[in-house]
């Protein structure tokens, strides 16, 4: 290897620094500040702009057909919502908190820190993958890589990096989001025992639901209820379970509306959003990073099912090549939980760097 050999301890403290000055600079509605960090600390790149049409929000990119493989992450995150100090990240028993440490800071730390070195250690090949930092995957919206699609005639494949427990996953699950409104008749409090609740009927339905399709809902929001004294006439609920491999929209809202039909009371669902499962071709990426895995952990890579919505969605409609891929917990993440370690963040530093020097090969 050209240049100067890696030290993990030192690596590991520049890994951490990164990651601290990252969580410090939030990101949940102003994108400016850290595209602007991140065009600095990588200035060896020509990034640039490409506004999406939404709170002057833009991304940022480098890429060219002559780097068929995009790495891609989102930098917004999540609003600190119960998360106390979320942009003073802190680090403890050997894990970084605060938000966005897992999605993406963390990711985005070590995707820097390999650039640089790789930079350092080969000064005479360029770097051989395009990359783009995209912005509003944390909303509904996700006008970033819907945006960035319009760049990529020339790429083959892209490699984005979430957390997936450090599984290489080729398969996103679907999910139905739906908004349920339970309708009964109001009556004075004192009589409320005479009459049905709505808040208790939607429950109940959710039950039915989850009876009837073999899955759980998640209930994401919930409003009932009123301040005077008086049953309610009116629950309303965003609800979303999950979609799997096969199933078509058309079959469950069909057996959605007959499960209202079977019901004595009023009950109403409209779709809000949905993404059926999909499944992600295999090619160039699948081997190149299957084979980093495997000369740095010397075993297979364990393949996964990302359970969350992905900005690979709106690249694999346009036929790319998508893996999503990342060492870090999910289930930590949107929560006052949310960390990373620094073995994760090692281990991520790792499987890029390999990429990038397997990618430089003739």
């Amino acid at each position: 290897m050209e240049g100067t050999e890696i030290r993990p301890i030192e690596l590991i403290n520049r890994l951490r620094e990164e990651t601290f000055r990252l969580i410090s600079i939030p990101s949940h509605r102003d994108c400016f500040q850290i595209n602007e960090y991140i065009k600095e600390r990588l200035s060896f790149i020509p990034f640039k702009d490409q506004p999406v049409g939404k709170r002057n929000l833009y991304n940022i990119y480098s890429i060219t057909p002559e780097k068929p493989v995009l790495i891609n992450t989102h930098v917004d995150t999540v609003p600190p919502i119960t998360m106390k100090n979320p942009f003073n990240p802190v680090e403890k028993d050997g894990k970084i908190y605060g938000r966005g440490a897992a999605d993406t800071k963390g990711l985005i730390a070590s995707l820097i820190i390999a650039l640089e070195d790789f930079k350092k250690n080969f000064p005479k090949k360029k770097i051989p993958v395009s990359v783009a930092f995209t912005v509003d995957e944390e909303q509904n919206t996700a006008l970033g890589s819907e945006r960035l699609v319009q760049l990529l005639d020339g790429i083959e494949s892209v490699l984005v990096l979430e957390p997936t427990y450090g599984k290489i996953c080729t398969r996103q699950m679907g999910a139905y989001e739906f908004v349920m409104e339970i309708t009964v008749p109001s009556a004075h409090g004192a009589e409320f025992e005479k009459f049905k609740n709505p808040s208790k009927e939607a429950f109940r339905f959710v039950q039915e639901i989850e009876k009837s399709l073999s899955r759980p809902v998640n209930i994401i929001k919930f409003h009932s209820g009123w301040e005077h004294y008086a049953v309610p006439e009116r629950a309303t609920l965003l609800c979303e379970f999950k979609l799997f491999e096969g199933e078509k929209v058309e079959s469950i809202e069909k057996s959605l509306q007959t499960l209202i039909s079977t019901e004595n009371i009023s009950v109403k669902i409209e779709p809000e959003d949905y993404e059926e499962f999909l499944s992600f071709k295999k090619g160039n990426l699948y081997r190149y990073i299957t084979q980093a895995y495997m000369e740095l952990f010397t075993k297979k890579p364990e393949e996964g099912i990302m359970s969350s919505w992905t900005d690979a969605s709106n690249y694999h409609r346009v036929g790319k090549e998508c893996i999503i891929f990342g060492f870090g917990s999910l289930s930590d993440c949107h929560t006052d939980r949310e960390h990373i370690s620094l073995e994760e963040l090692f281990y991520n530093y790792l499987i890029i760097y390999r990429l990038l020097t397997i990618l430089s090969q003739p």
